[in-house]
């Protein structure tokens, strides 16, 4: 409990908030790791939208997932408006705009 405890008290001096590049250098690589992530995850939608328009069918492909990875991707994105944190919100509004692009799809063939 001591240790739960002067962990507490650290965030709270600290109001939980790291500086950003952190300051060490294994966080801080992994810091701009994430940007590209963010931005090249919703990348690996565009072979799965190529498919279903070129091909005009979207055979295999469970609508109600596809609407459930929007619900998901919406609530990310809310939550870093709200954390304003430009990043997380970037990252899912463009894997929302995808899954959506894959819906469509879905209703469209």
């Amino acid at each position: 409990m001591l240790g739960f405890h002067h962990l507490r008290s650290r965030v709270l001096i600290s109001k939980g908030i790291e500086p950003f590049p952190a300051r060490g250098a294994w966080k801080r690589f992994f810091d701009y790791l994430m940007y590209g992530v963010g931005i090249f995850a919703p990348l690996a939608l565009v072979p799965q939208i190529l498919q279903i328009y070129t091909t005009k069918s979207s055979e295999g492909l469970s609508l109600p997932t596809w609407l459930l990875f929007i619900a998901v991707n919406t609530l990310w994105a809310i939550y870093g408006a709200v954390h304003k944190d430009k990043h997380i919100l970037f990252a899912n509004v463009l894997m929302a705009l995808f899954n959506a692009a894959v819906v469509a799809g879905v209703l469209m063939y």
